[in-house]
Parts: structure tokens; sequence; C-alpha cells
């Protein structure tokens, strides 16, 4: 699903249910949180939709070599003092901002389970999250707000899936 005014909140579960299904296998996704339009819940944008999934067919089904099928996926995380080390797969050649901007769409918690807004930046291969509102972080969450359009890309293109490092 792209992104999109949903009254529910939901959006960011069912993107995480979308994310577990891989799993499953002969499964694929196309993460489309970068093509949508939150004032249109079908955006017009299908076109690079059918060609995320014409990737992960070549690949993962017709075995094409060298084919880069996926944005960045969530793989582990390492705390760092009073910071987040995040670590991915599917870097497609490195981990870019879409729009050379900041990095958006970050929260951040303690102990306490409130997350709040992070910085995330780019340090090579991975993404270093921290606010200065959390001291002893634990968890870190990416797109899980409804409105929100999200950057952290591979420099192949292809954006990363929403995620949570917590099953709180």
């Amino acid at each position: 699903l792209a992104p999109f005014r949903y009254k529910n909140g939901f959006l960011p579960v069912i993107w995480e249910a979308q994310l577990a299904t891989l799993a499953v296998p002969h499964t694929g996704m196309a993460v489309t949180v970068d093509i949508g339009n939150l004032n249109d819940i079908h955006p017009a944008n299908k076109q690079d939709v059918g060609k995320r999934l014409a990737l992960w067919a070549l690949a993962r089904t017709f075995g094409h070599s060298g084919v880069v099928y996926s944005g960045p996926l969530y793989h582990s995380m390492r705390i760092e003092g009073g910071r987040v080390r995040l670590f991915f797969d599917f870097l497609g050649g490195g981990l870019v901002s879409r729009d050379q901007k900041a990095l958006v769409g970050f929260t951040i918690a303690g102990a306490d389970q409130k997350f709040v807004k992070a910085a995330a930046v780019l340090e090579g291969d991975s993404v270093v999250v921290s606010s200065p509102d959390v001291v002893q972080p634990v968890a870190v969450r990416f797109g899980w707000q409804v409105e929100v359009e999200l950057n952290l890309s591979n420099a192949a293109g292809l954006p990363a899936s929403p995620f949570r490092t917590d099953n709180w």
C-alpha cells in the first residue's frame, strides 16, 4: 500500500505484515512509500510498482544475477551509547537519501517505550539514529507514521521498507 491519509492509522502495521510475507517461499514485495500521494488512495504511478515487482521476478523466479530487486530491508541494530546504528540488507550500491535531504521518518525510544522524533544520518552502509530526548535508546522505528514521505533508499533507487526494532 502506498501512503495515504487513512483515518485508522494502521498503515505501518499493514506494511509490517506485508514485510513479514517475505518469509513465505516464492513471494516478493514492491515498496511504494516513495510513489504514493497522501491525497489520493489510488496514486497514478502504477508503472514503478510493476517495474519493482518485475525486478523481484527476474531475480528470484527467473534467476537473473546482478539484478537489484529490493530496497534496503532492516537487518539488525547495535546500541552505541546514546545512539543506535542500523544495518540493512539489499544495499544496492549503498544507502542514500533519495532527495539528498536529511533522512526522515525515524523515531527512537528508551525503556519507557515512548517514541520521539529522531535524527538519522548515513554512515557508510548504516544509519545512525539519535535524539537528545532519549539518553539510553532501546528501539527505533522507521516509517511508523501515517503521513510521512520517506526518503531512505539504496543507490539503485529502491526505497527502504518501513520497520520497527521493537515488538511493543
